[in-house]
């Protein structure tokens, strides 16, 4: 019987131990959403792929489909992750893991934290209180990518930005409270 392999990009937001030398990760891909990755043997010394499945980073996949699981035959590191990046990754994890269940292809959202994670790279070294601002923008995008925030006045001009520069993140500066209490109460209605 052969199986199908399937090849994408994914980022790497949780993972936990199996067994003495396995590890389950909870990867979020463009193509299938968040999905569950067994690598086995993936702590033993010998193992070629433990350094390029790090918690909070992009990850090239080589997958086939298990019954329970997807299977890890290959992943290779994108391009190194920087303080910030790892950072920021992981802020957004912990409200992604609370808010995505199950399997559902999530371009949209892979998109924004890929627009993010590239825009972190270009950067020398942001300032606290930009990587706050895109904290914020990352979130309220993903609230109403997943239906958690209806568009209003303060967050349409975040919802239509295509493609993220630091520009348009700016402008969360001037209304960082007001989006955050926004932010909260949708967290809050959500019941998550």
């Amino acid at each position: 019987m052969a199986y199908r392999h399937y090849e994408t990009l994914g980022l790497v937001l949780s993972y936990s131990s199996q067994g003495e030398a396995n590890r389950l990760y909870k990867v979020l891909t463009p193509d299938f959403g968040l999905i569950l990755v067994l690598a086995q043997g993936v702590r033993l010394e010998k193992s070629k792929l433990r350094y390029n499945l790090q918690n909070y980073h992009l990850v090239k996949l080589n997958l086939v489909r298990g019954k329970e699981y997807w299977r890890l035959t290959g992943a290779e590191k994108e391009i190194a992750a920087n303080k910030d990046q790892v950072a920021f990754l992981h802020k957004i994890s912990l409200i992604l893991l609370r808010l995505i269940h199950g399997e559902e292809a999530s371009g949209v959202i892979f998109s924004d934290l890929k627009q993010a994670w590239d825009l972190l790279a270009q950067e020398a070294k942001p300032a606290p209180s930009k990587l706050e601002d895109l904290e914020i923008f990352v979130i309220v995008r993903l609230l109403f990518s997943l239906g958690y925030l209806a568009t209003g006045d303060l967050t349409e001009p975040i919802i239509k930005t295509l493609i993220f520069n630091w520009v348009d993140i700016d402008f969360v500066a001037d209304q960082r409270l007001a989006l955050i209490n926004i932010i909260n109460s949708s967290l809050a209605q959500s019941g998550l």
